[in-house]
Parts: C-alpha cells; sequence; structure tokens
C-alpha cells in the first residue's frame, strides 16, 4: 500500500539525484501488510467494524457482470499475479522507496485521512 501523498517527495528525491537513481527500481509501498490485516487496522483506528472475505472465482465474476469477459480475466490474472508474486515480483526490494524518504502506513494513513470506509 502507498499513500499518494508520498509519491511527492520519492519524485523529488529522484529528481535532486537523477545519476543516483538512472536504472534503479524504485518501489513505493509504506508497508507490506497482509490483507486480512487491512480489516483489523480499519476497524482499530475506526472503530467501524470491517471483516475480509476472499471471494471465489464465481463470486468475483458475478460481482464483475457489469464487465466484459476479457476485462473480468485480465483482472483476475492480475489478482493472481499479485497473490503468487507480489505487486512488484518476487526478488523486487519493495523498501526501496522507503530508504528515499518517510512512508506512511495504513494505519497512519486512515488517522491523517479520517476515512471510514463511506
Amino acid at each position: 500500500m502507498v499513500d499518494i501523498e508520498d509519491t511527492g517527495p520519492i519524485i523529488t528525491a529522484i529528481l535532486d539525484d537523477p545519476e543516483k537513481y538512472v536504472g534503479q527500481d524504485i518501489c513505493m509501498c509504506g508497508e507490506a501488510i497482509q490483507f486480512s490485516d487491512v480489516a483489523k487496522v480499519f476497524t482499530k483506528v475506526t472503530g467501524v467494524p470491517a471483516s475480509v472475505k476472499t471471494l471465489t472465482e464465481a463470486e468475483y465474476r458475478l460481482g464483475m457482470q457489469f464487465a466484459p469477459k476479457f476485462i473480468q480475466d485480465e483482472f483476475l490474472a492480475m489478482f493472481q499475479w499479485f497473490q503468487e508474486y507480489g505487486y512488484y515480483g518476487k526478488d523486487k526490494d519493495w523498501t526501496t522507496g522507503k530508504q528515499l524518504t518517510g512512508l506512511n502506513t495504513f494505519e497512519q494513513w486512515l488517522k491523517k485521512n479520517g476515512w471510514k470506509g463511506q
């Protein structure tokens, strides 16, 4: 997860010293949080009960029935990729962005924005 407001400081750091970062992968991730923990953190911060449910493929397709099948297939493949390889891939260091600047965690983002899920 990444707070969109954290992108500016990372881009600034790269532009301030481009020779240092040319050719490097900079992964922006405030924290690697398990999907099941998102609901726990949300409930802790907001006081609003939340739960997580992993959908079966049939449930997913039912919820995406408004989209053409090829779009459903593409999204499903993307989610399967994330599950197997993570967002950046198995061998990427997702902390490289944190080495440039402090990045907000999901909990910090919730507290900062006051989002309650509405």
